[in-house]
């Protein structure tokens, strides 16, 4: 009599869903976690993963490998099962855990994407550039030019100053943010990390189909218990260390708070530092740097760059706006080896210039613009600005140059509102080539515009 092997269709589906995640499950190991424009080279974009991806990774293949050692290492077949079972549940949570990685523990590339995302945002809402500059406008005879004032604050979050038994409803918005999904981790994340989750999901709905025993009633709810209790151990314990930074920098920050206040500068600083110890991305936080510069300044280290760029933010807001642009172009010619002050500089160097543009001072605006260009390769904002005041120049190589490396940078955004960006610039480099006579140029960009 012929073999007819014992399985169900169930049984098969299962198989399919374990295969299916287990081949999302490697595609999404070999695919980036995150794709981060990092700058233009010879036209072609340069991108780079978060520092975070390698560990988690690490991490995550180590439980791999110890979810599938868990069925050689112990004796009993059942209770081998089920700790593979469990362990493998519990990567779920480490990766949900990877967004506040990247966010809240990396300084340098949560500070780059949160000035990405906020170039991004202060160009495309109603009052931003798409709708204020994107051409040539005139009152009277005279050109106007009218460029959007980037923000004033560059942020990751707000920072966490409650105290934890004032903690409510208010607050869960900022929970989630500080958990690292803010928009953004969600404008670069790539399909490596979703993959990753999809897979592992998709394998354990598979494994738990695979176990089922036909024979017998209720045989998969023992697999459903320990999965649902290890899903539970792992959230705890992952919610656990998610929350332990935001206390401990959420209680350094109301210390420091209160030791300015009374007149401790040393002390004062001292606690700041430590609050950023727990949580990395507020050493970008404008706040904390200008707070951490009028410090210095009480400490009288009055060489610092931190101090530097808290006396040109002050001149700048008493109105002295010159005296403030030559601080922060003595700034530019130190080595700043803090990532967050020396982009902090780039963006209080991009208001400086756009000041220049709104009072007149095209020339000054231009040169400033440049500077930013060249010491902030990402830095689309300034590249939009500097290709309309090249149009109102005459300089098509400009134009056309800030066009290609805005497209270029573009690519890795994912908001659909980038085509308003892309839209404006190709439109400012159609009436760049028309003001030169180029006919057949203007009318190729002004279609690629309007294709947007």
């Amino acid at each position: 009599m012929k073999w007819i092997p014992p399985w169900s269709l169930p049984k098969l589906a299962a198989l399919g869903m374990m295969f299916t995640g287990g081949g999302l499950l490697l595609i999404g190991l070999l695919s980036p976690w995150m794709v981060i424009p990092v700058a233009v080279l010879d036209g072609e974009l340069v991108v780079r993963d978060a520092r975070a991806t390698f560990w988690w990774k690490i991490a995550f293949l180590a439980g791999l490998t110890l979810s599938a050692g868990s069925r050689l290492l112990i004796r009993n077949r059942e209770r081998g099962q089920r700790w593979s079972l469990r362990i493998l549940v519990m990567l779920l949570p480490l990766l949900l855990a990877f967004p506040q990685g990247v966010i809240v523990h990396d300084e340098e590339t949560s500070g780059h994407l949160a000035w990405l995302q906020q170039q991004h945002d202060s160009m495309t809402w109603l009052g931003g550039d798409v709708f204020l500059a994107q051409g040539l406008r005139y009152q009277q005879t005279m050109p106007v030019v009218d460029l959007a004032n980037p923000p004033l604050r560059l942020a990751a979050f707000r920072p966490p100053s409650v105290a934890p038994w004032s903690l409510g409803i208010a607050e869960l918005p900022d929970l989630v943010w500080w958990f690292g999904y803010n928009p953004a981790f969600n404008q670069f994340v790539a399909r490596g990390w979703v993959g990753s989750i999809l897979g592992v999901s998709i394998l354990l709905v598979g494994w738990l189909g695979w176990r089922r025993k036909d024979a017998e009633i209720g045989s998969r709810s023992g697999d459903f218990k320990v999965a649902a209790g290890a899903f539970v151990v792992g959230s705890g314990i992952f919610t656990i260390l998610a929350i332990a930074p935001i206390l401990g920098a959420s209680h350094y920050l109301r210390e420091a708070r209160r030791e300015a206040l009374d007149d401790h500068p040393r002390e004062a600083r001292a606690d700041l530092e430590r609050a950023c110890w727990f949580m990395s991305a507020l050493r970008f936080d404008t706040g904390v740097i200008q707070q951490l510069g009028r410090l210095d300044l009480a400490c009288g280290e009055l060489d610092s760059a931190r101090a530097g760029l808290s006396r040109a933010r002050s001149l700048r807001d008493d109105s002295y706006s010159q005296r403030s642009a030559l601080e922060v172009e003595g700034l530019l010619s130190r080595k700043i080896t803090s990532p967050s002050v020396r982009r902090e500089v780039s963006r209080m160097l991009v208001s400086i210039a756009v000041e220049d543009a709104n009072s007149g001072r095209i020339e000054d605006a231009r040169r400033r613009l440049e500077m930013v260009c060249q010491r902030e390769p990402a830095a689309i904002q300034a590249r939009f600005h500097l290709q309309l005041l090249s149009l109102h120049g005459n300089q098509i190589g400009v134009n056309r140059r800030c066009r290609a490396e805005i497209e270029s940078l573009y690519k890795s955004f994912q908001r659909k509102e980038k085509k308003g960006v892309l839209s404006a610039s190709w439109l400012m480099l159609a009436q760049g080539e028309l003001q030169l006579g180029r006919v057949a140029e203007a009318a190729a960009a002004r279609e690629k515009a309007r294709k947007l």
